[in-house]
């Protein structure tokens, strides 16, 4: 018992080193992005990738990223073989690609202050979980985005390491200039951050005894090869490659009105520096958004954050707090075992050069934070001299991508303000870990469901439109989706209804009347040429060739049609004046096999419920097959379904089918209870009646039915008294 005791008391837990770093990311990571991620799907820019290379293969990428990115098909052409279509590969290779920027941002920090390895991680585990960047979903077009983020922070790396290790200076300075103008012409969304590199050279080669001239001079003869291949990706880049989709205005405008010009600028800069640093960590945090998911979604949530919060805590408060001696440069001064605001206070006028080691060796977090602003100033130059500005919204967040360095620094210089106690500063960082953790979480459900809506958007589409005649426009208006565009969207159609063609030259457009109305899109009329350009593909048609549709859930997906459909209630904008273009002739209901979406993709054909039917029910009233639309009718009517006015006029078709069919008395009562939910579907109850009146013959049970909707709903038929 003694000996029990006595072994007791001598266990201690073990401290984590610096070179376990790596692992730690590599969970958190794991922590914070799998769960759900396997239940993630294709967005944005990723279904005309997966479209390209289904169809076209990889070489495709070559075309396709010519108008603006020539040297980003390269990557694609390298990933894409290797994850092919499957939706979950892409959605862990993003998760595996996030991580390996952040390992890469934290070897850099490791060369860069050697003696602080726990705020290295700190700044790498903010990077690496930072929630203002909201994309990392859209996998395929991330993943590759953040495979040359991590070579460029790569460059910077190796730079360091080049100062850190002289006997392999040359090494690493040949890794540093090859990455970096590697990721410089892949994309220009980096441009801006190698301005940050004289910085990292300042304080690579600062020393106690050297005059700034001097120093001065050493960085800029170290940053000239940088500038060699700087100066000749600006010129290639504004004069000679493929111009990016975004064009430079400060210059106009600053000529035009400068001093209005300069005051917008620096409020711009200011709102987005309190963006991207403080808004991020809270802004898309929405308890109540939660209240829709069932307990284990909300249990996994809860699980995930607190396992961040808690294995935060625990591995900071076993990390060594000093590198070990002979990984300390010999210029380099130990710094004290913590660091006090009263600290920086004493301190901070006390040095006449704030990157100095001399400087930073006693105040780390001042140091940060200051690097980190001055990184985000210069990574915000492309953004901002387009006349853009960071906004923590889709599309425009992923504007933050390139501010993720600077964030991090900043954030973490903060939280070293704290580290008085090292548990005060690790119950910081961990309350920011975990307040990620929940936010990255909430933002995988509203992806989750978009991925489930749009399903369930194409599935409707090929129940009411088993084929469409090759050549024709689906148009539509405010679609329901954030992370899909009707461009994004025209992939998957093209699939569906042409899984066979592999002609450059694309059948099918969906085309968003509000989003192409005067930019592409003249007026809603007739015999109007639409013509889109598709990177690798092109589509060429006209209004005179379109069916007009609308979805708008929880309402079915609706195909307008002109003869019956001219007062339905609440109709997305510009539906009505778009109506009269609705061609039904266009969808066949007889082909064989009808369309259906890609099974490897979609899944299997979700369980038959009332939108199946009322989608049928109108498709078989467009051919009138009636019988077969009674039949959907009496199907959807034995569901449980709650009416609104959003919703009721999905009865109306099977008014219609139980009138064709002689039903008389079943589609007078449909039509009075239609009416009694919301009286403004009189005018297109009407309207049906008008059309079954022309239509059915006269008798004497079908005038009754007539005449008591005519009293019922005060319809006014053609002929009548």
């Amino acid at each position: 018992m003694h000996l029990a005791l006595h072994t007791m008391r001598s266990f201690t837990l073990p401290r984590f080193r610096a070179k376990t770093a790596p692992l730690a990311l590599f969970v958190l990571c794991a922590l914070v992005f799998v769960p759900l991620v396997y239940r993630l799907g294709f967005y944005w820019d990723d279904w005309p990738s997966i479209w390209f290379l289904h169809f076209w293969g990889p070489a495709s990428f070559k075309t396709g990223f010519s108008i603006d990115r020539p040297l980003l098909a390269w990557i694609f052409m390298l990933t894409t073989p290797i994850f092919g279509e499957s939706t979950s590969a892409w959605q862990f290779f993003s998760l595996f690609t996030r991580f390996l920027s952040s390992l890469a941002w934290w070897w850099t920090l490791r060369g860069l202050w050697p003696q602080h390895g726990r705020q290295a991680f700190w700044v790498a585990a903010l990077f690496a979980v930072y929630p203002g960047f909201a994309q990392q979903y859209i996998a395929v077009t991330y993943s590759n985005s953040y495979l040359v983020f991590a070579l460029f922070i790569f460059s910077f790396g190796s730079m360091v390491w080049a100062y850190r290790q002289p006997t392999r200076f040359w090494l690493w300075m040949a890794l540093s200039l090859v990455s970096s103008a590697f990721s410089l012409f892949i994309t220009e969304y980096f441009f801006g951050l190698e301005l940050l590199r004289p910085v990292l050279l300042w304080m690579l080669l600062a020393a106690p005894d050297a005059g700034r001239l001097k120093q001065l001079r050493a960085v800029i003869l170290r940053w000239l090869p940088y500038l060699a291949i700087l100066i000749p990706f600006v010129i290639w880049r504004a004069f000679i490659a493929p111009s990016p989709r975004a064009s430079i205005q400060l210059f106009d405008s600053m000529r035009a009105a400068p001093l209005a010009t300069l005051g917008q600028l620096i409020r711009t800069i200011a709102g987005d520096f309190i963006e991207v640093n403080f808004q991020a960590w809270y802004h898309g945090l929405d308890l109540g958004y939660l209240h829709d998911f069932d307990i284990s979604v909300l249990s996994l949530l809860v699980a995930a954050v607190a396992l961040v919060i808690g294995l935060t805590l625990f591995y900071l408060l076993h990390c060594e707090q000093k590198a070990p001696a002979n990984r300390q440069p010999k210029n380099v001064t130990r710094p004290p075992r913590s660091f006090t605001l009263a600290d920086l206070w004493r301190n901070k006028f006390r040095s006449r050069n704030l990157f100095r080691p001399t400087a930073f060796a006693h105040s780390w977090a001042l140091q940060a934070t200051a690097l980190g602003v001055v990184a985000f100033l210069v990574s915000g130059w492309p953004i901002w001299i387009t006349d853009l500005h960071f906004e923590l919204l889709f599309p425009f967040d992923r504007f933050t991508l390139i501010t993720m360095l600077g964030a991090s620094l900043f954030i973490g210089g903060l939280v070293g303000l704290l580290d008085r106690r090292p548990w005060i500063s690790a119950l910081a960082l961990a309350l920011l870990l975990g307040l990620a953790a929940g936010q990255q979480f909430q933002q995988r459900l509203a992806f989750r469901q978009e991925w489930l809506s749009q399903k369930n958007f194409f599935w409707q589409l090929t129940w009411r439109a088993p084929r469409l005649q090759p050549g024709t426009t689906v148009m539509t208006s405010e679609i329901p989706f954030i992370y899909y565009s009707d461009n994004s969207l025209t992939a998957p159609l093209n699939w569906i209804y042409a899984p066979e063609s592999d002609a450059r030259q694309m059948p099918y457009l969906l085309y968003d009347i509000e989003a192409r109305l005067g930019q592409g899109l003249p007026d809603i009329q007739p015999g109007l040429d639409l013509n889109m350009p598709y990177r690798a593909a092109s589509f060429t048609g006209s209004t005179s060739q379109a069916i007009v549709l609308f979805y708008d859930p929880p309402r079915c997906l609706k195909v307008m049609n002109p003869a019956l459909d001219r007062y339905l209630p609440v109709k997305p904008l510009y539906i009505r004046e778009a109506t009269s273009l609705s061609r039904l002739d266009l969808i066949s209901s007889g082909a064989q096999p009808p369309a259906a979406p890609p099974a490897n993709i979609f899944g299997e054909e979700p369980p038959h419920a009332w939108c199946y039917f009322f989608e049928k029910a109108e498709l078989y009233a467009q051919t009138g097959e009636w019988e077969k639309a009674a039949q959907m009718a009496d199907q959807a009517l034995k569901l449980t379904k709650k009416f609104t006015d959003k919703n009721v006029s999905e009865l109306i078709p099977f008014v219609m089918s139980y009138a064709y069919t002689g039903k008389w008395e079943k589609a007078v009562k449909l039509s009075l209870d239609a009416y009694q939910i919301w009286n403004k579907t009189q005018y297109p109850l009407c309207d049906a009646w008008a059309n079954i009146r022309q239509n059915t013959q006269s008798q004497a049970a079908q005038q009754a039915a007539i005449q008591e909707i005519q009293d019922q709903l005060s319809c006014k038929f053609p002929g009548s008294k």
